[in-house]
């Protein structure tokens, strides 16, 4: 949906009656509400659209690991193996009845500078030698910071990994895309997956796309078995490079960006990589000896910088290639192999990330024969794994749980699913957009710039089913402590509307109707897109889809504007809506303890809602209220931070999708948040000096600089097409507001 940057926040209305005497008359009269409507008139249940063939199911439910990044197996072992991000290794029995982890070794206390491991790979000859190879990263800039080394693995059962056996075989240069996947083909050989040693921004900034003359952006095939004169290893005779003037020998096929898994294909011999796009496109590649995937002369079709100097060797187009409405970060896959869902046996699986979509791709060798999507899952997919059978599992990051496909439980479309607005049961007359009877309007207390757009915000619960509060975490449903519980069927609604003429609210056209469902188990996005009268809206197909409005405004140049305005797709509203983050961000505890008007009387809508009953179960401690960020009564500090909070901090929290290491939600502090003084890890856009947020020097924050851009590189990245003045004045006044050493090295610090 639009403004999907947190949409969700949807609270209540309530009519005020006379209070009561006594007790009742006190808290009657803190409340905007003395009873409750059931609200009966609901038709929103189900779905409209076609069922997924399969879902999801988690597979040893005694196992949970802290950030996977690896899932594999020890040939000729039942043995599957999991790596943390950080380093440490364990390993458990799939068909154990009770499967327990144990401790292969912890690499982040044992090599000295690691700080991230993000490849593992067994010797094709492992129960003879008893070998593995491991990719771990020092510090980014490090020009040998990525390293490959061979380890000795114990006969011991569980195994466990000598770190003094460490033989280093081959490094390269440590940066913001690794890569690291390591691979033994059926050639015996070792295939090494590495980016292009860059941040986001600028884009390959290093050049090293296009240039098999470094190991950067490539994919590597090294034979390990046998040294050579000088290396740990040599070069097999076949590489395509191998005579190439000026280019590395080891390279096998160049012009990745951040190929994130490769795998091989055990019934043909086939390698599918996922490379992680950078501003439109996710790429899927079949990779071939010798091949040029484009990076960064293109983005998939997407030109990049097509002035550039090209590799040796033509442009090859992706196998399949998903743009940024439906993927955003792209982990590959696993072929399958296994016998218990035979309709899926030859294909690659591979997912999501930040959208958790999983997809099947079959390919003949020179064709694509299929791609479908197989489930639009809540995982945060990190990567696949493969056993001894040929059975698929899926690693969810931030839960540190395996998962793996199941047949979809059998459902149907529900063919009677409101087209229009009008036909939902949220309105009792859509034009003037007046409630249903127990449909309840709400405000937030920061609500999300949208383009100058006004909203109107409405929370229906069926019959008289009530809210309660998460007293724990489950990421799995989008169960988050602290925040609602939803009952089935429970909806947040949307309106968002445009003055035609600006300032004048007489000339207000709604333009479309965001609509949020609860289905039980996670939360499904539909857009209703108003017609030109503002009489009803129809609802929108899953596609994205644009439409002009031209404004009356003394302001721009000749008093008219036209302003393009995105309705997002259903896919597009859950890119923010996700379920790791609790899917709803502006209808939580600390965004409606605020006043709200009740037609004329103004009362707390946690206490009115606690006072009729539909909320159960709040602490007796109030959460922090959300402040206003244009409430000029509130310290300059909160009202900014309220405004990141609204704007920003859907994507830039710990599991968000976005990349900086920031966490900007309201509720951490600035120094928790790792704004001050921070160095951008996604481009500096050539400011020098530059940090995420330089204290007392907003010009030197690329915070700032990305809230006043348009087109690649701006913040939000997506939902928002107008740069909000009032907003970049506010925080550019609080930068400039802060002491000079709240951060390390203060503003001087230009190293």
């Amino acid at each position: 949906m639009r403004l999907i940057i947190s949409l969700a926040g949807l609270f209540l209305t309530f009519a005020a009656l006379a209070p009561r005497p006594g007790l009742a008359e006190d808290k009657a009269a803190r409340s905007g509400l003395q009873t409750r409507v059931p609200w009966n008139t609901s038709r929103l249940r189900g779905s409209p659209d076609p069922p997924a063939p399969y879902a999801t199911e988690r597979v040893f439910p005694g196992l949970s690991f802290n950030n996977p990044v690896i899932l594999t197996q020890a040939p000729g072992t039942r043995r599957m193996f999991v790596v943390e991000l950080k380093g440490k290794i364990y390993t458990f029995d799939p068909v154990a009845s009770n499967s327990t982890r144990n401790l292969v070794v912890d690499l982040g206390s044992t090599v000295p500078g690691l700080t991230q491991v993000y490849g593992l790979a067994f010797h094709p000859d492992f129960a003879r030698n008893r070998y593995c190879y491991i990719t771990y990263v020092k510090k980014a800039g490090d020009p040998l910071g990525t390293v490959v080394s061979r380890f000795r693995v114990s006969k011991t059962d569980p195994p466990t990994i000598d770190p003094a056996s460490e033989q280093v075989v081959i490094r390269w240069l440590a940066g913001g895309h690794n890569g690291g996947c390591l691979e033994f083909g059926p050639d015996g050989y070792l295939y090494i997956s590495a980016g292009d040693g860059a941040g986001a921004f600028p884009p390959d900034s290093r050049r090293n796309g296009q240039n098999p003359g470094t190991l950067p952006a490539t994919i590597m095939r090294i034979d390990v078995n046998h040294a050579s004169a000088d290396l740990p290893y040599s070069i097999p005779k076949d590489n395509p490079f191998r005579t190439t003037s000026g280019a590395r020998p080891e390279v096998w096929a160049y012009g990745f960006r951040n190929p994130w898994k490769i795998t091989f294909d055990p019934l043909t011999g086939g390698l599918w990589c996922a490379d992680v796009g950078w501003e439109m496109w996710e790429m899927i590649y079949r990779v071939e000896k010798g091949a040029n995937y484009g990076w960064s002369i293109v983005e998939a079709s997407q030109p990049v910088h097509p002035e550039w100097d090209r590799g040796p060797t033509p442009v090859s187009p992706p196998t399949v290639a998903h743009s940024h409405t439906e993927s955003r970060s792209i982990s590959g896959g696993e072929v399958y192999t296994g016998r218990r869902l035979t309709s899926l046996t030859g294909a690659y699986i591979y997912g999501d990330y930040v959208t958790g979509k999983i997809w099947s791709a079959r390919h003949d060798g020179k064709t694509l024969l299929a791609s479908r999507e197989l489930v639009d899952t809540t995982l945060q997919i990190i990567c696949f794994g493969r056993d001894q059978d040929g059975e698929v599992y899926v690693v969810d990051y931030v839960s540190g749980t395996l998962h793996r496909l199941v047949p979809a439980p059998r459902t149907t479309v529900n063919r009677d699913f409101p087209r229009k607005l009008s036909d939902t049961g949220l309105y009792a007359n859509t034009r003037t957009q007046t409630p249903a009877a127990g449909v309840l309007t709400y405000s937030v207390g920061a609500a999300p710039w949208a383009d100058h757009a006004t909203a109107t915000r409405v929370l229906a619960l069926p019959g008289t089913s009530h809210l309660s509060i998460h007293k724990s975490s489950n990421i799995q449903i989008g169960n988050v402590a602290g925040q609602f519980a939803f009952p089935p069927d429970g909806v947040l609604a949307k309106t968002l509307s445009l003055d035609l003429v600006a300032g004048d609210p007489q000339s207000r056209r709604p333009i479309e109707t965001q609509v949020l469902h609860f289905n039980g188990q996670s939360w499904q996005a539909y857009n209703y897109i108003w017609n030109k009268e503002g009489t009803d809206a129809v609802l929108a197909e899953d596609v994205a889809s644009d439409s002009l409005w031209t404004v009356q405004d003394p302001s721009a140049p000749g008093g008219t504007r036209v302003q393009s305005w995105h309705h997002a797709s259903r896919t597009e509203c859950i890119l923010c809506h996700t379920t790791r983050g609790g899917s709803l961000y502006g209808f939580t505890p600390s965004q409606i303890n605020r006043p709200h008007d009740y037609e004329g009387t103004r009362a707390n809508q946690l206490t009115t809602l606690t006072h009729i009953g539909a909320v159960k179960g709040l602490p007796e401690k109030r959460p922090r209220a959300m402040p206003d960020p244009a409430d000029a009564s509130v310290p300059l500090e909160l009202r900014a931070r309220a405004y990141l909070h609204a704007n920003c901090a859907t994507c830039h929290r710990r599991g968000g999708g976005g990349t900086a290491a920031m966490d900007i939600r309201y509720s951490f502090s600035l120094k928790q948040s790792n704004l001050l003084g921070a160095r951008p890890t996604q481009g500096t856009f050539g400011m020098l000096g530059a940090r995420v947020m330089a204290p007392s020097a907003p010009f030197r924050s690329v915070l700032l600089y990305r809230m006043a851009k348009l087109g690649r590189g701006r913040m939000p990245h997506f939902g928002s097409e107008v740069v909000d003045r009032q907003g970049l004045q506010l925080v550019h006044d609080w930068i400039a507001s802060l002491a000079p050493d709240l951060a390390p090295g203060g503003t001087g610090d230009t190293s």
